[in-house]
């Protein structure tokens, strides 16, 4: 196929499913599903679940272009797919609390980063990563206990912390964003051996504790569908602590507050000393190499108005500080808001705002800046980048949402001296 002809595939497919769709409201409206495109299969979906099983699948697309910033004006294309299925194990073998879930994912296309050379420290494309691959990204047994009060889960999954949606396409404001700065935090879709707990002393609050496997052998392209990692002699473990507060004020005002902390055992190099403790770019010596490394979050997101119709304006804000010695993004900020039914004749519709800023660490500019000496150049040293994005999800049928979006990203790179980046793009989100 053309790729010329790609940007166009978001728009023609909504355009003929929303005649599908339109077509299909003249008949019987389905009770369960019927948030789904392929609605309640007649019933059988009902049934399925009825008898413990439920199964989904999800597509997601991205096209963006970049009309400043980089190297150069490009297009880029990503696409994931991704196969969901859950067992009630209580229904199916009286195993009470227990469940058991399968997750798929493949994923395509190049990333707009790498093909106009914007040089960011994060991506302004959040559904490209890790290859074009089909992977097991979740196979675990879940077990409830004590009126679910504790939750176990044990298995294979990408981390289980940090729970921010994907509902921008910059990814600085998107899914579990410690694992896009620090080293050995392996996101989705990358699954690995896994094990958490999550306590719920009340209703609104809860403790979890976790521990996942780190292997670099879990990013190969041919780990695809093995349940078994082969071994790896730099294996450590990610080690995670979460606590949360999720409470409603007034009437229907829900929020979301949470805070956590991890540790990595991995041997990681550091960004400036070597082996003696010494500026590597002045003694051209081995890296020192930290047995550790330490990061934590905050995260709050609140719901501040509703007119109990659906229409609803939510505020968030998120923070994440990893380990200088050794990640050369340090520490990531936003703050932003969604604006849920814009327009009273469009309740289903979401407005996205956020603006936010990563950081260079202090200890990779300053290995920079040595090196700058040491071979007499005088290139500019990077600090921080400003990414902003703006966006406006359209509900266009059942189970399918378009969402055009334009990015600003204020000093790629943290570099004072690149171009800003404007980039606008095109999500189409589709669940089957």
């Amino acid at each position: 196929m053309d790729t010329r002809t790609k940007p166009l595939l978001p728009m023609v497919l909504a355009a003929t499913l929303s005649w599908t769709n339109s077509a299909a409201a003249k008949e019987a409206t389905v009770v369960r599903f019927d948030d789904r495109m392929t609605g309640d299969w007649g019933g059988a979906r009902t049934q399925l679940s009825q008898r413990g099983l439920d199964m989904s699948l999800a597509y997601i697309n991205e096209w963006l272009h970049n009309t400043s910033g980089g190297a150069r004006d490009a297009t880029a294309y990503a696409d994931q797919f991704a196969l969901a299925i859950s067992a009630d194990l209580d229904t199916i073998l009286d195993w009470r609390g227990a469940s058991f879930h399968v997750l798929i994912t493949n994923r395509n296309g190049p990333q707009l980063d790498a093909k106009a050379g914007l040089g960011t420290l994060l991506e302004t494309h959040e559904i490209y990563g890790r290859g074009h691959y089909t992977r097991l990204t979740r196979f675990y047994l879940q077990q409830a206990l004590f009126d679910d009060r504790l939750v176990l889960k044990l298995g294979r999954s990408d981390v289980d912390f940090f729970p921010l949606s994907c509902e921008f396409i910059n990814i600085s404001f998107c899914g579990a964003l410690p694992g896009y700065h620090s080293n050995g935090w392996y996101t989705w879709p990358i699954g690995q051996y896994f094990a958490n707990a999550t306590f719920r002393p009340t209703a609104q609050t809860y403790v979890k504790a976790g521990a996942n496997d780190v292997n670099p052998r879990n990013l190969d392209g041919d780990q695809g569908l093995r349940l078994r990692t082969p071994h790896d002699d730099n294996d450590g473990v990610l080690a995670n602590v979460e606590a949360g507060w999720l409470p409603v004020f007034g009437n229907r005002l829900d929020g979301a507050y949470r805070v956590g902390a991890w540790r990595n055992s991995t041997n990681q190099p550091d960004l400036l000393l070597d082996t003696q403790r010494q500026p590597m770019p002045l003694t051209d010596s081995d890296p020192l190499i930290r047995k550790r490394s330490d990061g934590w979050y905050a995260m709050a997101q609140q719901r501040v108005w509703t007119n109990g119709s659906g229409r609803s304006l939510s505020l968030f804000a998120n923070f994440s500080r990893s380990d200088a010695d050794v990640d050369r993004v340090d520490q990531v900020a936003s703050l932003g808001l969604w604006l849920h039914g814009p327009f009273a004749g469009r309740p289903a519709d979401r407005l996205g705002l956020a603006i936010g800023q990563n950081r260079a660490s202090a200890r990779a500019r300053e290995a920079e800046r040595l090196s700058n000496i040491a071979t007499g150049a005088n290139g500019v040293l990077r600090r921080k980048e400003t990414p902003l994005e703006v966006n406006y999800q359209f509900a266009v049928a059942r189970g399918l949402w378009l969402m055009p979006s334009v990015q600003h990203v204020r000093n790629p790179g943290g570099r004072d001296d690149n171009d800003d980046a404007l980039v606008w793009g095109l999500k189409l989100s589709a669940v089957f």
